[in-house]
Parts: C-alpha cells; sequence; structure tokens
C-alpha cells in the first residue's frame, strides 16, 4: 500500500450569504459543477463529502456568534469612525480570489466552499480558512484623542470573533495618519473555508473524467476502500479540519512551540505529553500519532497527522476531538483512555511507521 501523505493548504477565505437551516460546517457548492449529481460517480462523490462534514458537525457543538453588523461604526465627541468588513475566499475550481463585501452570517454557520481542480504534484486536495480585510473612515469634527476614542469604540462593536472556536487571524494596525493616527485590534473567529480536491490524476494539466476519476478516488463512503484507491471521505475530513482552524489558525499557531512542540492542555491530557506531537510542517500532528476512533474506540492513525494508506479510511479520533477543544470548540467527547496507554501505543505506532514508507511509487502522495 502506498503512504499518501496528507498536507494543508492554508489559503485565506472568508464570505457570507443569507441563514441556513443546519447549524455547523455548510457546503457551498456555487463554484462547481462537479457535484451536481450527473452521474453515479458525482452522487458518491457528494454524498462522501457530505457524510464527513455531518460527523465534523455530530462531535463540535458550534457556539458561533451571529454576524449582524457588516458595518460597525464607533463614535466619540463629535467625531464618527466606520469600519466596512469584507472577506475573501478561493474559488475551489479555478483558484481565484473572490472577494464578499457583506460578511453579515448566522449564528452557529461555517460555510465551506467546496469544488475541484488539477492539482500538481503529488497533492491530493487542499483545504483551509478565510481572509479578512477592512475598509476606515470618519466623519464630523476631527482632532487626535477623538479619532482614537472613535475608532476604539467601532472595533469594538465587531461581532467578527464569534465566541467559540479559534482566532483565526487579527486585523490590526493604524488609520487616518498623523495628526490623527488610530490604532485598531480586531480579532476574527471561524466565519467561511475553502476546500478542492484534485481531479488531474494522471498529471497531465488537466481536469480528467469521471472513469478516471473513479479508478483513483474511491468515492463510496459506504463501503471498503478498494485496493490502490484514495479515499474520498477521508480526505473531505483532514482538509474539512483544516479549514476549521487546525495547522492554519493564530490559536493553533500559539499553541505550538519550539516548532513541533504542542501545549494545548486537552491534548496532553489525552496522550501524555505534548513534545514532539507536531509534525515538522507546523500544520498537522505528528505523522503516525494513533488514537481511538470516536466510532468504536478500536485504535487508528488519527485524521490530522500527514499520512493515510491508499485502501484505507481512516475517522474521527478522540485526540482529533481533543485538539478541537485546545483550539476552543467545544466536543461532544469527555472520555478519553489513559493517557500513559495512549502515549505507548503511539510509540509503537510511530516505531511500525518507517515500514510503511517502504513502498512502491505513487504519483499521489499529499493532499
Amino acid at each position: 500500500m502506498a503512504h499518501l501523505r496528507l498536507a494543508a493548504a492554508l489559503t485565506l477565505a472568508l464570505s457570507i450569504f443569507g441563514s441556513h437551516a443546519d447549524a455547523g460546517v455548510v457546503l457551498d457548492y456555487s463554484d462547481t459543477t462537479f457535484f451536481d449529481g450527473s452521474s453515479t460517480v458525482r452522487v458518491k462523490a457528494k454524498a462522501a463529502l457530505e457524510a464527513a462534514v455531518a460527523d465534523i458537525n455530530a462531535v463540535i457543538d458550534f457556539n458561533l456568534g451571529a454576524i449582524t453588523n457588516d458595518v460597525v461604526t464607533g463614535t466619540s465627541g463629535s467625531t464618527t469612525a466606520t469600519i466596512d468588513f469584507r472577506y475573501g475566499y478561493r474559488n475551489p475550481t479555478t483558484n481565484a480570489t473572490v472577494e464578499v463585501p457583506n460578511t453579515t452570517m448566522p449564528a452557529n454557520e461555517f460555510r465551506i466552499f467546496v469544488g475541484m481542480r488539477p492539482l500538481s504534484g503529488s497533492t491530493l486536495g487542499q483545504g483551509g480558512p478565510g481572509s479578512v480585510g477592512a475598509g476606515f473612515g470618519a466623519s464630523g469634527f476631527f482632532n487626535p484623542g477623538e479619532a482614537q476614542a472613535a475608532v476604539t469604540a467601532a472595533a469594538a462593536a465587531s461581532e467578527h470573533r464569534r465566541g467559540d472556536g479559534p482566532v483565526m487571524a487579527t486585523l490590526s494596525g493604524t488609520v487616518f495618519g498623523s495628526p490623527n493616527d488610530s490604532a485598531y485590534s480586531i480579532e476574527f473567529g471561524p466565519t467561511i473555508g475553502n476546500l478542492w480536491f484534485d481531479d488531474d490524476v494522471d498529471n497531465l494539466g488537466g481536469s480528467d473524467g469521471d472513469a478516471a476519476l473513479d479508478s483513483f478516488w474511491h468515492f463510496d463512503h459506504t463501503t471498503a476502500v478498494d485496493a490502490g484507491k484514495n479515499d474520498f471521505y477521508s480526505v473531505a475530513l483532514h482538509e474539512t479540519l483544516h479549514a476549521l482552524g487546525v495547522g492554519g489558525s493564530e490559536t493553533w499557531d500559539s499553541l505550538v512551540t519550539n516548532g513541533t512542540d504542542w501545549t494545548g492542555a486537552e491534548a496532553i491530557a489525552e496522550i501524555g505529553s505534548g513534545i514532539g506531537l507536531i509534525d515538522a510542517g507546523g500544520a498537522h500532528i505528528t505523522d503516525g500519532t494513533m488514537s481511538f476512533r470516536l466510532s468504536d474506540g478500536m485504535a487508528q492513525e488519527v485524521v490530522m497527522d500527514p499520512s493515510i494508506f491508499t485502501g484505507t479510511r481512516k475517522s474521527l479520533t478522540t485526540l482529533d476531538a481533543a485538539f478541537l477543544r485546545d483550539l476552543n470548540y467545544t466536543t461532544q467527547i469527555t472520555a478519553v483512555p489513559e493517557p500513559s496507554s495512549l502515549l505507548a501505543m503511539t510509540l509503537a505506532g510511530a516505531g511500525t511507521g518507517l515500514l510503511r514508507r517502504r513502498k512502491p511509487s505513487h504519483r499521489k502522495t499529499r493532499c
């Protein structure tokens, strides 16, 4: 079996769009036609993607505040400062940057724009959170003290932190210039992301047809993964968690020290130590790290390590859930195994991992 590398593409993206009946991760297909149900392959692919998102939604209690004020104002004396927020995301089919000027959003919703596009080399898929921006303005009688107070009041009125989840990014700087130079700092929580899968399975630079994709991807999440195929469901789990801030948020970065050590209390309590728990690339749990599946308690490599074998499937584990809690998400998972037993199992798994890397050459090894 070939060992598939999973790599985070920390592309930034954000946008908004009207309420949705379901809380949690919501998939947006507006930039793709692949998941249109026009063939059996596409029906299965969409079902696998939505099953992965449903499993994540079943684990995370999304307690995200609504964003109702796309434009915020703050007043001090006769000066009014205005902040007009905007988001951006990567079109999952073309990779073009899309700006979304209206940033209002329902409570508890995190929207991911999904698609398929050719990816070079050994990349299976990419996912990440979104970008943020803002325009600033002021009116009224302008003086230095009032300008700063008005900007501070406007920033405090922002709803973009949303409560739970990681800090994805912080927008900070100064506006208006001397002598009215005014500083601002605004935190942004989980809002939207983007996710795409490779549809160039022969690496010739173009999108391949359904038959070629079906020979490379295992789309049916209800059946065991065919030998030599790459499990679409597993990659969808992995990349959706990247979009939610695993490996690509300010909170994640703040919990990584010395390049590979994790300081989050939940993961440490789960596995017994945070030393060397992060992959050298900084965006994954260390390759070969073991945990227990939430579905049946069986041992499995974590979803968020950088590897998966062809012909196999991963599902969410207790350690994946612990990392989510360290990122300030609330999860349904409370019972964890004894740290000593899990740490021992992880070390044993890391030892056998070297054998698993002695493999025949396969084109696709990363996502």
